[in-house]
């Protein structure tokens, strides 16, 4: 019985540093970019997303728009695309192209984006979108 158990507990054990071994974490620097969506519409085959906000790090006022599309039968995840346009007090503008992948769980939309900027920004960054309060949350990190 107790060789039973001795095996059971190393297969549990195995198990638990398989899961978190193949875990995504994303570390390091990063800074807020919080947004209110500015509009929302669809079409039978995507959906478009715009929003605004103020985002610190020079940015200034940013304003979004995107593109969804789903690749799933249940039209729950998929991959999006968009732009960003900004503008900070000293009146430097930049635009990015925005790309990445997405999935829907009930009135949250959790978006997975890698942004090149025109003034060379690289980032990596992790959305929530909360469908019903109208906003798009992000901690990005800079890419070096």
């Amino acid at each position: 019985m107790l060789k039973k158990l001795l095996q059971l507990s190393v297969a549990i054990t195995m198990l638990v540093i398989m899961n978190t071994s193949f875990a995504f974490e994303v570390s390091g620097e990063s800074f807020p970019a919080d947004f209110e969506m500015t509009s929302w519409s669809s079409t039978s085959d995507s959906s478009s997303m715009t929003a605004e906000g103020v985002v610190g790090e020079g940015y200034g006022k940013v304003y979004l728009s995107y593109e969804f599309k789903s690749n799933s039968t249940d039209r729950n995840k998929g991959n999006f695309n968009g732009s960003l346009r900004s503008i900070n007090n000293d009146g430097v503008m930049v635009a990015a192209s925005l790309q990445g992948i997405w999935k829907r769980d009930g009135k949250i939309v959790t978006m997975y984006t890698l942004d090149s900027f025109s003034n060379g920004d690289m980032i990596y960054a992790k959305g929530l979108v909360d469908l019903v309060e109208s906003t798009m949350k992000f901690t990005a990190f800079p890419i070096e």
